[in-house]
């Protein structure tokens, strides 16, 4: 975790860690890169180039808390360096605010325009903001100054296919898994490429290939069953089933999530199941399990696993919202009323936590506590709405760093 204000050391384990931390980013193992970062930030706090790429790292991952911080820190350091302005590129992306974004990277690049992380950064962007001709210039510059960089190969292909251009996307998607064996396969890549186009004729003919080149990744098994039903090759397509459930039979971790995308809820109850079984005390995969028994009717083995779920980790908001909405669709009215009242304690954004306490109240007959609860709800909304619009526009800045 990011920890600043320790004594800064400048080391060789810092700057191992910094080139582990890029080589992790290029080749899109966000995780291990944002770990990376955040060890070298320990070991040295004033690296600003290491805030940055960490920032990134948190927007790609969702770790507003983290980003956050490291925006703030960098901030207190040197508001007016490029690598500051780079976190705060960082920080109105994750707020969608992407004219804001590109004006920070802009800015930041203007001043350091070798820097190939900054011009990664503005090629996210535009994958964020849907932007083709911007993205491909954007990974094309990146290529420019570092033709290793597997990520922006991969980026290229994808906004190549955007523009209908598939040959040149299927060579930048073969580079990239030159460049980094653990990418995606390019066939597979390119599969969905043409499978989101709805173009499944040559969708289906890419995942097989895929498949034939790597059997044991699930991922193309999956696309390539779904084409062939949505083709109508009934026969082909149990065939392929077939193959998957005998294939993957001993791996649900692999496969349980493929079965939920894949609306295969039978299948996917088996899977978790099993994994819930290997995995008793994992939060994710209890509300997984959870999920799918409510979806198909079985709400009160929803509850049991939910409820077990609240016991490891009885501080978590969304846990007791979760138990309270399914108290309240089960009837349970006043448990479902404790419960949202208790999650809403724990975070007053609980929106959801509102609108099931208000139900409850109201069928408790206890009209007067429920509108009162809509009105803290409309007043916790208009709270929430007023700070993300101070970070949108970056009021809730100092003036001196405004970019």
């Amino acid at each position: 975790m990011f920890h600043p204000g320790g004594p800064p050391r400048t080391s060789s384990s810092a700057e191992s860690l910094f080139k582990r931390g890029q080589e992790a980013l290029y080749r899109e193992d966000d995780e291990t890169a944002f770990e990376s970062f955040l060890e070298v930030l320990d070991l040295n706090p004033s690296n600003l180039h290491c805030h940055y790429l960490a920032a990134l790292c948190a927007n790609l991952l969702s770790r507003e808390d983290v980003l956050e911080d490291v925006c703030r820190h960098a901030l207190e350091l040197a508001p007016r360096h490029p690598y500051t302005i780079g976190c705060e590129a960082a920080r109105y992306l994750w707020l969608s605010n992407f004219s804001r974004a590109e004006s920070c990277f802009e800015t930041a690049l203007q001043s350091i325009p070798h820097s190939a992380d900054l011009a990664l950064g503005l090629g996210i962007l535009y994958e964020y903001s849907g932007e083709t001709e911007k993205g491909v210039a954007a990974f094309g510059r990146v290529l420019e100054l570092d033709p290793t960089n597997a990520r922006a190969h991969s980026s290229l292909g994808g906004f190549l296919a955007q523009s209908g251009d598939f040959e040149e996307a299927m060579a930048e998607y073969r580079e990239a898994k030159a460049l980094a064996p653990d990418l995606e396969n390019p066939h597979q890549k390119l599969g969905r490429d043409y499978f989101y186009e709805g173009m499944l004729e040559p969708a289906a003919g890419e995942f097989g290939h895929a498949l034939s080149e790597e059997p044991e990744d699930p991922v193309s098994w999956f696309y390539y069953l779904d084409c062939l039903r949505r083709m109508g090759k009934c026969d082909e397509a149990i065939e392929v089933y077939e193959e998957i459930k005998q294939r993957f039979a001993a791996e649900p971790e692999l496969v349980s999530g493929l079965y939920e995308q894949f609306n295969m809820k039978a299948e996917a109850l088996d899977a978790l199941e099993r994994l819930a079984a290997a995995n008793p005390d994992s939060p994710d995969v209890l509300a997984r399990l959870a999920r799918v028994h409510r979806e198909s009717g079985r709400l009160d083995e929803a509850v049991k696993l939910v409820e077990r779920m609240a016991r490891l980790v009885p501080d978590d908001p969304e846990a007791l919202a979760l138990l309270g909405e399914l108290y309240l669709e089960r009837g349970d009215t006043k448990e479902a009323a404790a419960l949202s009242r208790r999650a809403i304690g724990l975070n007053p954004n609980a929106q959801n936590a509102y609108i099931h306490l208000a139900d409850a109240l109201l069928f408790l007959g206890r009209q007067q506590e429920s509108a009162q609860t809509i009105a803290d709800l409309e007043q916790a909304r208009r709270r929430a709405w007023e700070l993300y619009q101070a970070k949108f526009s970056g009021h809730d800045r100092p003036a001196n760093t405004q970019n």
